[in-house]
């Protein structure tokens, strides 16, 4: 067995197929990108080009549609013209980009479907070409005869010719991965049977480039049971054609220590008997160092809220993420944050005025409360509530209990219909935080509670809301662990099902609940 000490001072076993991730020949030598989205980028530039090219010779060229504008009837090397054309090609290839980003089709497709793929690829330029119908066709520079016969034309050359694209671009990367040249170093976590299966998978589908590069064994017990095995293996691999044996690097308390010495770019787990606890501890260190995991599908039911389904090559796993919304998603949830955010403080200001008076007048302090919080990425920043206690409150740290002496009467209210947190507007306009998602901590707190589940440092992919998902169903918020338990549930939920609707769904709950008088005081 390699313990773990050795595993830190030797250096990762090369992928059967590759040197350390690099390949042979020419290929081999230069710097080929291991993202699919410079792949995808490369071959949508060919296919806007190619069907540009189409569209022109069919609009212009073909006699079919008649053209009245001089400028595009001159002859075809005249500078006012090659100007015009170099410039609408420029125009509507950002048009494009700039719609593919939002739609989210520059993420790892690789890894999913080519029909999901092709379906998203056809839907998103039917959008984008009735929206470039009303600007291209509908213009005074070249109007034209039937303009809806062009822009169907249009899309259809488009469609084709972005979907060939798509499939030369996954052709190419299979390629390149099957013969090494990129590669994706992986350790294989587990007990000794699912890990040795998952093994068998992943070197018979090496288009996906996973390079093996050890084992991590769930306890010692399962570590004996993989070098005895590994031992019979290397016997025979010397006389046969079996596989030299991966060698083990650790136990599932080491991770935390391997992820950044041996840096894999992801974690493949299989287990028969699944430690929940254990498993989240790892998928909170996966994401501390930017490493992605997958799971085997029958691990599915405890990452409940956390994960998405791929079919990877022949191999059945799931991908643990933290954030699954699209770029246009992310833009609109931070356009509405600013939106809401800038109209709350404006036209609410004269009543924030008479809030912060009435807290000047009923006891001795500051209008205002701030604390320091932790926000996305575990970044602290200082939140801000109108007081709703008396002043040295903040000398102790913990939940506000039902009926605490520290409220002042006029806080009580405030508290109850949710007005003291008004003043979180300016967070929400500075970035700190959303409208929607988990509450932030103080930094004391999330210390505690991340000691007791360790997985709860996962609140902090997503930037801390004004409300959430878990306020609308707390009874009471207690710092006890089944109660702390249950909201990292609700949190969860939340993260994975991120979407504009369910925001949505979220404020005007938040709203009647707010009219309701139902906050703690």
């Amino acid at each position: 067995m390699t313990t773990l000490s050795q595993a830190l001072n030797t250096s990762p076993p090369p992928h059967p197929l590759s040197d350390a991730g690099v390949g042979r020949g020419l290929l081999g030598r230069l710097r080929v990108p291991r993202s699919p989205r410079w792949y995808q980028i490369a071959f949508d530039m060919l296919g806007f080009v190619v069907s540009f090219a189409v569209y022109y010779a069919l609009r212009f060229l073909s006699g079919f549609f008649e053209t009245v504008t001089s400028a595009f009837t001159q002859p075809l090397l005249t500078d006012e013209r090659t100007v015009l054309i170099v410039a609408a090609v420029i125009a509507l290839y950002g048009y494009w980009a700039l719609l593919f980003w939002f739609a989210g089709l520059y993420e790892d497709w690789y890894v999913r479907s080519p029909f999901d793929e092709f379906f998203t690829v056809v839907r998103i330029t039917f959008v984008g070409c009735i929206l470039l119908g009303v600007v291209i066709f509908f213009d005074d520079v070249a109007p034209a005869q039937n303009p809806r016969l062009l822009i169907v034309l249009y899309w259809v050359a488009f469609c084709g010719s972005l979907c060939l694209g798509r499939i030369a671009a996954r052709a190419t990367q299979r390629t390149l991965r099957k013969r090494g040249i990129i590669s994706f170093p992986a350790l294989l976590v587990g007990c000794a049977e699912n890990v040795r299966s998952l093994l068998t998978s992943v070197r018979q589908a090496p288009a996906f480039g996973f390079q093996p590069i050890g084992v991590v064994m769930s306890d010692s017990h399962e570590s004996e049971k993989w070098r005895s095995r590994a031992v019979d293996e290397s016997t025979n691999s010397a006389t046969s054609s079996v596989p030299t044996p991966l060698p083990l690097v650790g136990l599932f308390s080491d991770i935390a220590n391997l992820l950044p010495t041996l840096k894999p770019s992801a974690v493949l787990v299989s287990t028969a008997t699944p430690d929940h606890e254990e498993l989240l501890r790892i998928a909170n260190e996966c994401e501390k160092h930017n490493v992605t995991m997958k799971i085997v599908p029958d691990l599915y039911e405890i990452f409940s809220g956390q994960t998405r389904a791929q079919h990877i090559y022949g191999i059945a796993l799931i991908e643990v993420s933290a954030e699954i919304m699209t770029p246009w998603q992310r833009v609109i949830k931070r356009l509405t944050d600013i939106v809401l955010s800038l109209l709350g403080l404006v036209f609410g200001l004269p009543f924030w005025a008479l809030i912060a008076l009435i807290v000047r007048l009923e006891t001795p302090g500051g209008a205002f409360y701030s604390q320091i919080r932790v926000g996305r990425n575990g970044t602290p920043f200082r939140i801000w509530k109108f007081r709703s206690m008396v002043s040295g409150s903040d000398k102790t740290t913990g939940f506000t209990q039902v009926n605490d002496a520290r409220v002042t009467r006029f806080g009580r209210f405030i508290r109850k219909t949710h007005l003291d947190e008004i003043p979180q507007l300016w967070n929400i306009l500075k970035g700190d935080m959303s409208i929607v998602g988990p509450r932030p901590e103080v930094p004391k707190l999330v210390e505690k509670f991340s000691q007791t589940f360790p997985y709860y440092p996962r609140r902090h992919k997503v930037r801390p809301g004004l409300t959430g998902w878990y306020q609308l169903h707390a009874l009471n918020y207690g710092e006890n662990d089944e109660e702390l338990r249950r909201r990292l549930e609700h949190d969860f939920y939340y993260i994975e099902n991120l979407s504009f609707r369910l925001d949505v769904e979220i404020i005007i709950r938040t709203a009647f609940k707010v009219l309701r008088g139902s906050g703690q005081a």
